[in-house]
């Protein structure tokens, strides 16, 4: 019985009421530690795109070993290895840089590479990434509780997650205005379809298993899946009317806001009873405008990135600016409105646009500032990450079904340390090995 690092006579009805009682009056981190256990992972990914070594277990050593690492024994340790990676990250930039090079390429209008944006490639790939690893880590008891969703307010990790998922899925919007109407309408719609298929078989799965669930994330019947669906959904109509992405963005995030103050926010969090369809999934239901507004952000983003009538400088100067912007808009706000993932508020969504923007600022300038004696661009997107980005709905889905199996197989609350490092690693092998051979064989949703 060494693989438990205590004994349980808990039946499974007890468990689940434990686990569920594990995760609930969590209230978080703090702004910079959450932003820390993010930009980790990237510098990791960053110093194996600097390095070239283009290899899956090298790739696996040095992004993914580490971010298992440092979110689980060596999480007290994130400033630390946050430090190390900056360094060794710097000390590789200096010496591929050059600076006449850098001056030419700012000048140059913002042409893409085989009309493929290497920032958006990187940013979903790292998104995807973190939120896999997190959707089973969370219910270890070696995954830090800072770091699990917060109950009402506050910053964490896995907080952090959900939002950056919404973004980057408007980050790769189809415009609707494009060239082949129908095409991208069907597509559009079929996106939607799967999304709400997904939904209702995670509800009724979790009802058949008795799977333990925390209906104060979203409510009885409400999920993920569903929010996603409507963001899209939502969104594909109001873009087809105006391809004004970034006022539309702004202006469900006040209305949102208005309806929060107006009695919303006091009745998501109230003890009434959930007797209806819609105060039984007040949570999932009241936020969608606020992720509505994320996608929508995310949508505008991508237009900034892929507009090549701006030089490079000017797109490199919006991201710093916006950037800048986002970071004292949220630390103004945050005193007067904490932020909050169950009603995707103000503060949450300023909170989640600013790593979002500062994320993207950073790789779009390694992006065009990284060239070779030939002055050809070498920022590499590791093969994990190009992998991830090709097939990303399906590696969540694989991620979400392999969570389930060992969540139902064993207790993860009562895993010793070494066999949580073991479970993790081996679930995120498994999951890269299944959507690379799924990429080859042309399977993709």
């Amino acid at each position: 019985m060494f693989f438990y690092e205590e004994n349980s006579t808990l039946n499974s009805t007890e468990y689940k009421r434990y686990h569920e009682s594990f995760m609930q009056n969590n209230h978080g981190s703090t702004l910079l530690h959450t932003f820390l256990c993010i930009s980790f992972t990237v510098q990791c990914a960053l110093i194996v795109s600097l390095m070239k070594v283009k290899n899956y277990i090298y790739e696996y050593v040095i992004i993914i070993l580490p971010l298992i690492c440092a979110h689980t024994i060596l999480s007290n340790y994130i400033y630390e290895l946050n430090l190390f990676t900056f360094l060794l990250l710097t000390y590789k930039f200096k010496n591929k840089i050059n600076l006449n090079t850098i001056s030419n390429k700012l000048k140059q209008k913002n042409i893409l590479n085989n009309n493929i944006i290497t920032s958006i490639t990187y940013v979903r790939g790292l998104t995807y990434l973190i939120t896999v690893f997190c959707i089973l880590a969370v219910d270890f008891k070696f995954f830090p509780r800072h770091l699990a969703k917060t109950e009402r307010y506050g910053y964490s990790l896995m907080d952090t997650g959900v939002g950056l998922f919404v973004l980057i899925s408007g980050l790769v919007h189809k415009d609707l205005h494009s060239h082949n109407f129908v095409a991208i309408l069907r597509s559009n719609i079929k996106f939607v379809s799967i999304l709400c298929i997904l939904g209702v078989f995670r509800f009724v799965s979790i009802k058949k298993l008795d799977y333990q669930e925390h209906i104060s994330e979203y409510g009885v019947h409400w999920n993920f899946f569903f929010t996603l669906a409507i963001c899209k959904l939502t969104s594909t109509i109001l873009l087809h009317f105006t391809s004004r992405s970034l006022f539309l963005s702004m202006f469900m995030l006040m209305l949102h806001e208005v309806l929060l103050y107006n009695g919303l926010q006091n009745w998501v969090f109230s003890d009434n009873p959930r007797v209806s369809l819609l105060s039984a999934n007040r949570e999932g239901i009241s936020s969608s405008l606020g992720y509505v507004a994320l996608y929508l952000y995310g949508a505008h983003t991508k237009t900034i990135l892929s507009n090549q009538s701006l030089r490079k400088l000017d797109v490199l100067s919006y991201l710093s600016l916006n950037s800048l912007l986002l970071w004292v808009y949220l630390k103004s706000f945050e005193q007067i409105i904490p932020p909050s993932r169950t009603l995707a508020n103000l503060t949450y969504c300023l909170y989640l646009e600013a790593i979002f923007i500062t994320v993207l600022l950073l790789l779009f300038f390694l992006d065009i500032t990284i060239y070779d004696k030939n002055e050809k661009n070498i920022l590499f997107v590791p093969y994990i990450l190009q992998n991830i980005n090709k097939n990303g709905l399906l590696y969540f889905l694989v991620s979400n079904i392999l969570t389930g199996v060992i969540n139902m197989s064993i207790r993860p609350l009562f895993v010793s340390s070494t066999y949580t490092l073991l479970i993790l690693n081996t679930y995120m092998i498994v999951t890269i090995v299944i959507t690379v051979f799924l990429n080859n064989v042309g399977i993709k949703l």
